[in-house]
């Protein structure tokens, strides 16, 4: 499955670990990071602090979106909470997608780190909000997300002029299939053999994890 992960990018030098390892379980589970974004900014963080390397954030959200639209889960990383995690979780909520929001919570540290968090109004079934404190808490809770979530569609309405509904009733009842069914399987057929754009983002994202 296609999995966007986001984090907040102002405290890299310290939560880095932490973000790195997320994205190497999603992919060790199986899983393709549809913008593997995260090693390139960890690397490149000191020089960003010190202005010596500028990031273009039109291209950033750009990218983000794009990735988060094309993603079949979305994993954020909010130990950290900032605007950019906002904006995303909502969008991502919006858009019918299985969200796992995590935060870190040293062992040693007694402090409810969801205390005042955003995240708590939030009372989405598609929201899963979990605490990790090591490498297993990980594993473990994005291998029972991914499981849980595996078999979950999403509905919307669509308006439709009496010459296509007179067809679907028609083809429906010809190919045996019901109208869901039928609009699944012509936009999957659109999707693997027409749309050129669509699947060269995703050719070249894949070729970049």
């Amino acid at each position: 499955m296609k999995v966007h992960f986001a984090c907040s990018t102002s405290e890299l030098d310290v939560y880095g670990k932490n973000y790195l390892d997320i994205c190497k379980i999603i992919r060790e589970q199986n899983h393709v990071l549809v913008r593997d974004w995260i090693e390139s900014a960890v690397n490149t963080f000191k020089e960003y602090k010190k202005g010596k390397y500028k990031v273009d954030r039109v291209e950033i959200y750009n990218k983000s979106i794009e990735s988060l639209l094309a993603s079949d889960f979305i994993v954020i990383e909010g130990t950290i909470a900032s605007f950019s995690i906002g904006h995303q979780l909502t969008l991502a909520l919006s858009k019918n997608k299985p969200v796992l929001y995590l935060i870190y919570r040293d062992i040693n540290d007694g402090r409810n780190d969801l205390q005042n968090n955003f995240v708590q109004g939030i009372t989405s079934p598609l929201l899963k909000v979990s605490k990790y404190s090591s490498v297993e808490d990980l594993k473990k809770t994005l291998n029972d997300f991914f499981n849980n979530n595996s078999n979950i569609s999403t509905k919307f309405n669509i308006v439709l002029n009496k010459e296509i509904e007179n067809y679907l009733d028609w083809a429906s009842f010809y190919y045996k299939l019901n109208k869901s069914e039928f609009i699944r399987d012509l936009i999957m057929k659109h999707m693997k053999e027409f749309d050129k754009n669509y699947n060269k983002y995703l050719i070249s994202n894949n070729t970049k994890n």
